[in-house]
C-alpha cells in the first residue's frame, strides 16, 4: 500500500508543479511569455489547461530563439496558413503518423529526409516524381528497401566509428590459410 501510495503523491506533485492540473495563469508567465502571448490575455482564463500549456511553453520556446529561427518559424507558419483545408488535413495525418512511430522508425525518417534534402535539385524532382507515379504497393516496397539500405548504412557507420568488422570480413579467406605441414 505504501509504495502506491508514494506513487500517487508524486504523480499528484508533478501535475501541480508543471501547471497541468490548473493550467498557468496569467501572472505565473514571465514577461517575455505575456509579451508574445499578449493577444491572449483578455481571454487566457477562458482558455482550457491543454492550450494554455502548450501555448505558454511555445512562448517560452519562442522568447528563447534567435532571429534566424523566430524568420524561419514565421515562413513556416505563413506557408501553413496559406494551405488549403485538404492539404493542412493532409499533413496533419502524416504528422500523428509520425508521432506514433518509435523513436528508432522517427530517426530513421528523419535521417532519410536529411539525405534526400542533401541531393542536387534535379535529382530530388526525379525522385519526386517516380515516387509519385507509383501504385500504393511500389511505394510501401520502395519505403522499406530505403528503410533497411538506411539501417545498413547506419550500421556500417558505427562499424566504422567502433572499428567492428563484419563477421563475414573476420573469416579467414582462402589463400590466407596455413600452408599444410
Amino acid at each position: 500500500m505504501r509504495p502506491f501510495y508514494l506513487l500517487f503523491l508524486l504523480t499528484l506533485s508533478s501535475i501541480f508543479l508543471s501547471g497541468g492540473a490548473f493550467g498557468v495563469t496569467w501572472e505565473k508567465l514571465d514577461e517575455q511569455q505575456q509579451s508574445v502571448l499578449s493577444e491572449y490575455r483578455s481571454g487566457w482564463d477562458q482558455l482550457d489547461v491543454e492550450r494554455q500549456n502548450r501555448l505558454a511553453l511555445g512562448a517560452r520556446r519562442w522568447s528563447n530563439m534567435n532571429g534566424e529561427q523566430r524568420a524561419e518559424i514565421s515562413q513556416r507558419f505563413e506557408r501553413w496558413q496559406n494551405l488549403d483545408v485538404d492539404s493542412r488535413q493532409r499533413l496533419l495525418a502524416r504528422w500523428q503518423t509520425f508521432r506514433k512511430l518509435t523513436p528508432k522508425q522517427q530517426r530513421r525518417m528523419r535521417d532519410g529526409f536529411e539525405r534526400f534534402k542533401s541531393l542536387p535539385a534535379e535529382r530530388k524532382k526525379v525522385l519526386r516524381r517516380k515516387f509519385k507515379d507509383m501504385n500504393e504497393r511500389d511505394r510501401a516496397k520502395a519505403l522499406k528497401r530505403m528503410q533497411r539500405r538506411a539501417d545498413l548504412q547506419r550500421q556500417s557507420r558505427a562499424r566504422q566509428r567502433t572499428g567492428v568488422q563484419r563477421r563475414s570480413d573476420t573469416r579467414p579467406r582462402a589463400d590466407s590459410r596455413p600452408a599444410p605441414h
